[in-house]
């Protein structure tokens, strides 16, 4: 599973974005290239932020977390709550490949991290608490789930 994980980040995120042009169409939903460039960092840094909001109901986790290792793709059109969305206020670089190779920096870091503690866990506010594989079953999902919105995978 770990490898599978591993060559989802390192190989086959890096040829999608590839083929992300700044001016590449959504398929569905309403963000640009830039956004979910930034909206895909911020979330490769959200299990430092040491989140502890739950959304999901307590009797709920379980079967949120099944989902993870499920291979069911995230619904299109979930909203997110304001107040643990992401930020697009912040400077978006007007660069995409500056943004593609961040993204792909934040990643490493994410996946080294992920993989040398193996005993971390910290709360995601739909799923509960994820150790380091659940969270890169995470991940793996919703980057699957943002770069099919561009048409990438």
């Amino acid at each position: 599973m770990e490898r599978k994980l591993n060559k989802f980040f390192t190989s086959t995120l890096i040829s999608a974005l590839g083929n992300l042009k700044k001016d590449s169409k959504a398929e569905w939903g309403k963000m640009t290239p830039k956004k979910m460039l930034k909206h895909l960092i911020q979330s490769s840094k959200m299990i430092h932020l040491e989140n502890t909001k739950l959304i999901v109901k307590e009797k709920n986790i379980e079967k949120a977390i099944a989902f993870l290792h499920s291979d069911k793709a995230i619904s299109r059109g979930i909203e997110i709550p304001k107040d643990i969305g992401y930020n697009f206020k912040d400077g978006i670089s007007e660069n995409i490949e500056e943004l593609k190779t961040e993204l792909i920096n934040s990643t490493r870091i994410m996946l080294t991290f992920l993989t040398k503690n193996s005993g971390f866990k910290s709360i995601h506010p739909f799923f509960g608490e994820l150790n380091s594989e659940q969270w890169l079953l995470f991940q793996r999902k919703h980057f699957t789930h943002h770069l099919s919105q561009f048409d990438l995978l």
